[in-house]
Formats: C-alpha cells, structure tokens, sequence
C-alpha cells in the first residue's frame, strides 16, 4: 500500500470525539465568515457526532456515516424549515410606505378631474386616481393600492 494511503487511513482511524468538535468548531468559525448557513448543518453534525462518540464507541467508519447522515438531514430541515424563519419571516412594513398605506382611508382635498386628484394622507397630500367615480372635495376614499406616488383609490 502506497504511504499516502497508510497516513489518510491512520489520520481517519485516529478520529475521535475531541477531533470531531475541534472540526465542528473550525466550521463554525468558516460559517461565521461565509453567513450561508449552509456550513452550519455540517458544523452541527460534526459536533454532534464528536458528543456521540464520547458515548458511544463508534469505529471511524460508523462515524463517518453518521456525520454524512446527520450533515444532509439538517441541510435539508435547515433550508426548509430555519433559514426562512431566520430571515424575518414575514415581511415588514418598516420601509415600504406602499404597504402601510394600502387600505388606508383619506380624504380628497379637491374635486378630481379626468381620474385624477390629491388626497389628505396625515399631514401630506398625494397624487391619487380613480377613472371610475366622480370625486368630490371632501369625500372619503380607501387606498387601494399604490403605483410610484400615485395613490389608486376608491370611495368608501
């Protein structure tokens, strides 16, 4: 046998639970850098498998397998089920003025004519349109949705 091959084996051989979470650490360290998530999972399974062979005595060969195991199950439970609650979850109306303003009730400050008009939005006012109804100064409308900064409104 080659001596390439005698040092893989003997380095795989003398693997052990210590070797295991100093690995789990180092990728943890890589995925600190990288903020995939996607060298989390084997980062997990590598020290989950270093605290099972403290209690168990697996050979090298088991704990491989069950490092290979542990690392695409999580991969996959992690990319479907943690990393979306991860990134927020739903989305948030912090910066998307559009979003806040959608059903919303104003008030036209004047007539509109051909569709087109302002309304009262707090202390702003803002284009708005409608092609269907004929509005009136001081009608109340509800935003219906938003195009650029104009306002799609409809009376309530």
């Amino acid at each position: 046998m080659p001596e390439d091959s005698n040092t893989l084996l003997g380095m795989l051989e003398a693997m052990n639970g210590t070797r295991w979470i100093i690995l789990g650490i180092v990728l943890l360290v890589l995925e600190v850098v990288s903020g995939t998530t996607y060298i989390l999972w084997p980062a997990a399974a590598a020290l989950i498998v270093g605290l099972i062979t403290y209690v168990l005595p697996l050979t090298w060969e088991m704990q491989f397998l069950l490092f290979f195991v542990l690392s695409a199950v999580l991969l996959v439970v992690g990319h479907v089920y943690i990393r979306p609650k991860m990134k927020g979850g739903e989305p948030s109306d912090l910066n998307d003025r559009a979003r806040t303003l959608t059903g919303m009730q104003v008030k036209a400050i004047a007539d509109f004519e051909m569709g087109a008009g302002r309304v009262q939005v707090g202390d702003s006012q803002w284009r708005a349109a409608n092609e269907s109804e004929e509005i009136k100064a001081g009608d109340v409308l509800r935003v219906m949705s938003v195009k650029g900064t104009t306002l799609n409104v409809e009376p309530v």
